[in-house]
């Protein structure tokens, strides 16, 4: 993951209140008799320098690793590839520049040596090299989380939009109660099915069978009986004890000679689907008002 860090201010309040700590680290003179030297004052910005060097070679191994290793994923491996990078890189900057400095254009002799090295920079070059990772290992994680809830914010607002859209357009329930949504299996997934959708369901060995006007079938842990409560009764009718049709999958009806109704069904089912002479005129009524 790759951050931008917002860090202008930062590097430029950062690098002179540094340079000045470098400058003053192991100092046993007063700042007043400091400020009467002259070369005080390019003390002071190379010093600035120095660490601006070593600030933005951190600040683009930062970047750099914040692209390949994540702190969330790859917690151990960039803390480890992190923590000896640095140092590779920060150190050689520190003495090269200690050296250029003193060596080379003030020509300050006996300033550059091991032993102030081992006693003075070097502690605090692993001193400045971690706060400066502290800084920015501290901003990739809130701009990491602020980002998480940020996006957790806008899935919400969408799943809500989603929702109230939903609702407005009875996707889920009629303003009557009954239902134009049903969740129902397809295999071992569950799917959502438009109720306008369905041609008839019918029961078989206990379980309920859901058939679509374009012939796909699903099934429902419902009953027939549970089914039909969330059915509209304007559009779906209880044929018999094993099916309820929808008024648009009934073709055709005919009365047998006991008085029956034989219906046929689109989708075509497989057997033989009537309704009952007592409901005769019940069915008769209820598909009479949708003609």
């Amino acid at each position: 993951m790759k951050f931008r860090y917002n860090d202008k201010w930062l590097r430029i309040i950062g690098y002179p209140l540094l340079g000045f700590v470098v400058r003053h680290f192991g100092e046993y003179e007063s700042i007043g008799t400091l400020m009467k030297q002259p070369l005080y004052y390019g003390d002071l910005a190379w010093n600035t320098l120095l660490v601006a060097l070593s600030w933005e070679a951190n600040r683009r191994l930062i970047i750099y690793l914040d692209a390949h290793y994540s702190w969330i994923n790859n917690r151990f491996q960039r803390f480890v590839t992190q923590a000896f990078a640095s140092l590779i890189i920060t150190v050689p900057i520190v003495a090269a520049m200690i050296y250029l400095w003193n060596e080379i254009l003030i020509e300050r002799p006996n300033n550059f040596n091991t032993g102030y090295l081992l006693v003075y920079d070097f502690p605090l070059t692993i001193v400045f090299t971690l706060l400066v990772h502290m800084i920015y290992t501290g901003m990739y994680f809130h701009k990491y989380y602020s980002q998480t809830i940020e996006g957790l914010h806008n899935r919400v607002r969408e799943l809500e939009t989603s929702v109230a859209g939903v609702k407005s357009s009875s996707d889920l329930i009629k303003s009557s109660g009954y239902r134009d949504l049903l969740i129902v299996n397809y295999g071992t997934s569950s799917v959502p099915v438009q109720t306008n959708d369905i041609a008839y369901i019918y029961k078989q060995n206990e379980i309920s069978f859901i058939k679509t006007s374009d012939g796909k079938e699903y099934t429902s842990s419902g009953s027939l009986e549970a089914l039909e409560d969330l059915l509209d009764p304007e559009t779906f009718f209880r044929l018999n004890r094993q099916m309820i049709g929808h008024v648009k999958a009934i073709k055709q009806f005919k009365s047998d000679t006991t008085g029956k109704l034989v219906l046929e069904m689109m989708p075509v089912f497989s057997e033989e689907v009537t309704v009952s002479k007592k409901k005769a005129a019940e069915f008769k009524t209820w598909i009479g008002r949708k003609i």
